[in-house]
C-alpha cells in the first residue's frame, strides 16, 4: 500500500535506525532529467509522518548542490544510541568524487554542510556501502575495477582490499558481510562477483554464472547466514535472482524466476531474512521468500520502472522505491485501506474549486461523490505470512486435565543455511503433588478392588475421631455382613440386643400371667 510520494528524479537514502523522526534523503540522480529538463541539482531531506493521511512528505531542508549522484547512503557514524547526531550522508558523484554531508546541518539550514570530499575514483561512483560493525568504514566502487575502503576519521587516504581484478571492469554493486566484519563482496555487469578478505588483502573466492548471461545489477548478503548472498540479473534473457552459498560455489543454491524482464535493484530485509525485495523492467516490485522462491507480496505500482529500492531501517514494514517517471514512493507491506486517502484527495479537489463550476457558469457543483464500485478495490492485502518482527516465537495454552501445550520456533544451522523448525510440546502441569499421589493410589485401588485394605490404611492414619468414623463406615460398606457391622458402629450389639429382647419378652409374659390369675 502506498503511504507517501515525492516528485523527484533522485537517489534516496533512509536515516539510520537510531534516528527519530524518520528522514528520507534524496539527491538529484545523475544521467536523468525531470519533466522540466532542469540541470539544477539539490540534496533534500524529507520527514516521514505516518500520522498525516496525505501522500505529501514534509520537506525539512534543501541544499543546492553542484553535483549529481549515482549512489546515496546515510551512515550512523558518530551517532549515539539516542540518535542525537544525525550521522553522515555519503554521496557518490558522476566525476569520481565522494562527498560527505552533515545531515544535521542541512536540516538546520547551514550553508557549510560538506564535511569532506575526495575525487580519487576514476569515473562515476555507482556503489557504496557502510560497514555495520565499524560504521566509520565505507566501501566504494567505480570504473576499472576500482574499490576503495574509506575511513571517515581519516578520509584523505583510502585503502584497497587487494589488487584490481582482471580484466578491468566496472563495479556496479558492493556490500559488506552482515556477520563477518572483514568480508566484502563486489559485483560487475559482466556477471562476476568477488568476495574479498580484508585481513588477507586479497580476493578469496569468485562467483560467476556458467551461462555468461548474468549481468549483475544487485548484490546483497544474507542478514543471518554469513556464507550466503544473492545476485540479481539485469539481462532480459535471464531475469533471475540467484542465491549463492560460498561453501558450494560451483552452482547457485536457488534461482528465483519471478520477473518477466531484467531486475534493476534488490534489497534484503535486515528484520526478516525471508523478505527479499526486487524491482525490474516489468514494472513490478516483488517481495519474495529467498528460501522457497515464493512471492509473498506484489506492490501495486505504476507502469514505470523502478531503479532503486530500499527498506526503512527503523520501521521494517516500510520501503521506498525510486522510479524513472521522477517519483519516489513510500510503501507498506502490511496492507491497509485507501478509502481515507481517496476521500482526502476528493476533499482537496473540491476545496480547490470552491464548489463552483470551473467553466465559469457560476453555478455551484454538487458534493463530489466517489464511485461505490471503486470501494471494492480499496483494500490492499498484506503479506501472505506474518513477518518476523510480529511473529510470535513462542506460545502456550492450557487444556483439560492439567495439560499445557507449548510451541516454539527454533533456528537450526544446516547445509542449506538457517532453517526454522517448529516444535509443539504437550506437558503435564503438577501444582499439588500430594493430591496427585493420593489420586494415583485411589486409581490403583479401583483397578485392584482392594477397598477394604485401603480404608483400613486410612483408618490407621486418621488423626481425628470424625475422620476415623468416616473411613470405618466406608470400610463396612465393602465387607460381608455389612448390616450387622453398621449396627456395631452405631453402638448396637446383636448379643445385647437379643438379651434385651428376651428380657422384655419374659417380662411381658410374666405380667400377662399375673393379670390372668
Amino acid at each position: 500500500m502506498k503511504l507517501k510520494e515525492v516528485d523527484r528524479t533522485a537517489m534516496q537514502a533512509w536515516s539510520p535506525a537510531q534516528n527519530h523522526p524518520i528522514y528520507l534523503a534524496t539527491g538529484t540522480s545523475a544521467q536523468q532529467l525531470d519533466a522540466t529538463f532542469s540541470t539544477n541539482a539539490s540534496l533534500e531531506i524529507f520527514e516521514l509522518d505516518l500520522s498525516d493521511p496525505s501522500l505529501d512528505m514534509k520537506s525539512c531542508a534543501t541544499f543546492s548542490s553542484s553535483h549529481r549522484y549515482h549512489k546515496l547512503i546515510w551512515g550512523p557514524h558518530k551517532m549515539d544510541s539516542k540518535g542525537n547526531i544525525s550521522g553522515v550522508l555519503i554521496a557518490g558523484g558522476e566525476n569520481g568524487n565522494i562527498i560527505l554531508y552533515d545531515p544535521s546541518k542541512i536540516i538546520a539550514g547551514d550553508k557549510e554542510v560538506v564535511i569532506a570530499q575526495n575525487d580519487k575514483h576514476t569515473g562515476p561512483v555507482r556503489a557504496l556501502d557502510v560497514n555495520i560493525f565499524q560504521t566509520n568504514l565505507v566501501a566504494s566502487g567505480a570504473n576499472e575495477s576500482e574499490i576503495y575502503i574509506w575511513d571517515l576519521n581519516n578520509f584523505a587516504t583510502p585503502m584497497t582490499p587487494g589488487a584490481k581484478t582482471q580484466p578491468l571492469e566496472d563495479i556496479s554493486c558492493i556490500a559488506w558481510n552482515r556477520q563477518v566484519q572483514h568480508i566484502l563482496a563486489s559485483a560487475s555487469p559482466s556477471g562476476r562477483a568477488t568476495v574479498w578478505d580484508l585481513r588477507k588483502n586479497e580476493p578469496i573466492i569468485k562467483v560467476s554464472d556458467h551461462n555468461n548471461r548474468m549481468h549483475c545489477s544487485g548484490l546483497a548478503w544474507h542478514p543471518e547466514v554469513a556464507t550466503q548472498m544473492v545476485l540479481a540479473s539485469e539481462d532480459d534473457r535471464l531475469p533471475v535472482v540467484q542465491v549463492w552459498d560460498l561453501r558450494f560455489a560451483s552452482t547457485p543454491l536457488r534461482v528465483l524466476e519471478n520477473h518477466a524482464r531484467g531486475i534493476l535493484a534488490i534489497a534484503w530485509s535486515m528484520a526478516d531474512p525471508e523478505l527479499l525485495l526486487s524491482c525490474g523492467k516489468d514494472a513490478k516490485i516483488l517481495c519474495s521468500n529467498p528460501n522457497t522462491g515464493e512471492v509473498l507480496y506484489e506492490l501495486p505500482t505504476n507502469t514505470q520502472w523502478c531503479f532503486d529500492i530500499q527498506w526503512c531501517p527503523r520501521n521494517p514494514a516500510v520501503l521506498s522505491a525510486a522510479s524513472f517517471d521522477g517519483r519516489i514512493s513510500v510503501y507498506s507491506i502490511m496492507g491497509g485501506s485507501t478509502d481515507g486517502l481517496r476521500q482526502k484527495q476528493a476533499d482537496k479537489l473540491s476545496s480547490s474549486f470552491g464548489n463552483l463550476d470551473p467553466f465559469g457558469t457560476g453555478q455551484p457543483l454538487p458534493p463530489l461523490q466517489i464511485p461505490q464500485q471503486a470501494a471494492q478495490h480499496s483494500i490492499v492485502l498484506p503479506l501472505k505470512k506474518p513477518p518476523k518482527w510480529i511473529r510470535r516465537p513462542i506460545g502456550a495454552s492450557f487444556s483439560f486435565g492439567g495439560k499445557l501445550v507449548t510451541f516454539e520456533n527454533v533456528k537450526v544451522q544446516s547445509q542449506q543455511g538457517a532453517e526454522l523448525q517448529q516444535h509443539v510440546f504437550i506437558s503435564q502441569v503438577v501444582t499439588e503433588k500430594e493430591f496427585l499421589s493420593r489420586s494415583d493410589q485411589l486409581q490403583q485401588v479401583v483397578q485392584s478392588q482392594g477397598f477394604v485394605n485401603y480404608c483400613q490404611k486410612k483408618i490407621d492414619a486418621s488423626q481425628s475421631d470424625f475422620e476415623k468414623n468416616v473411613w470405618s463406615f466406608l470400610k463396612v460398606n465393602f465387607e460381608d455382613d455389612s448390616r450387622g457391622k453398621y449396627l456395631q458402629l452405631l453402638g448396637y450389639s446383636k448379643e445385647d440386643l437379643g438379651k434385651k429382647v428376651n428380657f422384655w419378652k419374659r417380662l411381658f409374659l410374666y405380667k400377662k400371667n399375673v393379670y390372668v390369675e
